[in-house]
């Protein structure tokens, strides 16, 4: 079987992007500050930081928005597709 033969089709959907430096910076926060303030893991905070989250975690997210002070829509971007 080859590539053209695969029932599986490739469609790119777009992607969901984390991003908490903005909003870090904004309120003057560090990342140990917001270590202590939501009691997660340093890595945890890190992959916020660098958008290498790889699963959704609503506790999380819901610490974050807390100690950030902040909503959801200004921590996760859904980035569409190109050419859409």
């Amino acid at each position: 079987m080859n590539k053209n033969d695969s029932i599986i089709t490739y469609i790119d959907y777009g992607y969901i992007k984390y991003d908490i430096k903005p909003i870090m910076n904004k309120k003057n926060l560090s990342k140990n500050q917001i270590v202590k303030k939501t009691g997660l893991h340093h890595q945890v905070i890190e992959r916020y930081m660098n958008d290498s989250v790889t699963r959704f975690d609503r506790e999380v997210l819901a610490k974050l928005c807390y100690v950030l002070d902040c909503n959801l829509d200004e921590i996760i971007t859904y980035v569409r597709p190109k050419g859409k």
